[in-house]
């Protein structure tokens, strides 16, 4: 499906202009399902600080896939 496709390309392009640690964060989470424990000791940081870094790496990727979400 090309929308798919499209939409994929998009949320790839999102994710690689997020900070490097909120990139890292958010691929362990997603992609690899790390647990916020271990992505703390990946990051070195807290499981606090991972959950806040996740916090802002999807409001990010949210406004710039924004038209992409409206529907």
């Amino acid at each position: 499906n090309l929308l798919e496709s499209e939409l994929r390309t998009a949320i790839d392009a999102a994710i690689e202009k997020l900070p490097e640690n909120q990139r890292l964060a958010v691929v362990l989470r997603r992609y690899e399902n790390v647990p916020y424990e271990e992505i703390a000791v990946i990051l070195n940081t807290s499981v606090p600080s991972v959950k806040s870094l996740l916090f802002r790496a999807r409001t990010t990727l949210r406004e710039h896939l924004a038209k992409y979400l409206d529907d």
